[in-house]
């Protein structure tokens, strides 16, 4: 074989490796038996959601799939918020999109979990991307609202500045909202979320290769379905052994948990 055809060939599969495992983590130790774990919020079930130490904890507990949610501020800066207002898990009040980043960044998102989170800011999506590029892991990033065109050239800018782009999904309940990322950014992997119903395969995949599900509508033979027409299946949520046993059963793709770390501890115990 000519050597320059070797070498292209050699080159050619390399970046075929590299690509897999940039969009792809690997699962941690002793998971090989069971679908990987998501951290919803991060490590919600021993942190205040959706901010850094909840995302620190399921980082060192070994989970390298991330999940989390995105508003927009008064200034369109992308911030981590699950509610429309900061009312629920901040000591402030308020729609996010009525309050500027300062105002937010003012706010205490910790105390209302625990007294030892007291002080705890909200973080900005930069934030949290640049903590999970530090440790390679992936990030679902749900948009809870529609982004104006200057907020979704802000968004953009977080991701394509830390290069994250093959790390990330763009997921979404919103069909119009994945398709204003799609259209805006052709490159970046996108997922359509339902509840509590589903949809069949070539539904889905109007809006990307990956489906985010309600964990009750996962059925072995729907994920046999969803899987044979390239879909990756992503149920969620799921907190307890007997909801993960079935998801295993079910072979279910990643489970999105409150509950990473115990998920892994489940995981090790389980698969040996």
């Amino acid at each position: 074989m000519p050597v320059r055809l070797t070498i292209g060939l050699l080159l050619a599969v390399a970046g075929l490796v590299a690509g897999s495992l940039w969009s792809a983590p690997p699962a941690a130790a002793g998971t090989s038996c069971v679908p990987p774990p998501v951290a919803h919020r991060g490590d919600s079930a021993r942190a205040p959601e959706n901010t850094y130490p909840a995302f620190a904890k399921a980082l060192a507990a070994g989970v390298r799939r991330l999940e989390l949610d995105v508003r927009f501020t008064n200034g369109d800066v992308p911030v981590l918020m699950h509610d429309e207002t900061v009312d629920r898990t901040t000591n402030g009040t308020g729609a996010v999109s009525a309050l500027t980043l300062d105002q937010i960044r003012a706010l205490d998102a910790g105390s209302w979990f625990g007294k030892q989170y007291r002080g705890t800011r909200v973080p900005t999506l930069f934030d949290i991307l640049k903590l999970a590029k530090s440790k390679d892991a992936s990030v679902m990033v749900e948009l809870k609202t529609l982004p104006t065109e200057t907020q979704m050239a802000q968004f953009l800018g977080r991701v394509r500045g830390l290069s994250m782009g093959r790390h990330i999904i763009v997921t979404s309940f919103g069909e119009d909202i994945i398709a204003a990322v799609r259209a805006a950014a052709p490159d970046l992997r996108t997922a359509i979320m339902d509840n509590p119903r589903y949809r069949q395969a070539s539904s889905v995949l109007q809006f990307g290769r990956t489906y985010v599900v309600n964990a009750w509508s996962v059925t072995a033979a729907r994920t046999a379905t969803w899987r044979k027409a390239g879909i990756s299946v992503r149920p969620w949520t799921v907190d307890s052994e007997k909801g993960w046993s079935r998801m295993a059963y079910d072979k279910a793709g990643a489970v999105i948990t409150n509950r990473p770390a115990s998920y892994l501890a489940w995981a090790r115990h389980r698969c040996g």
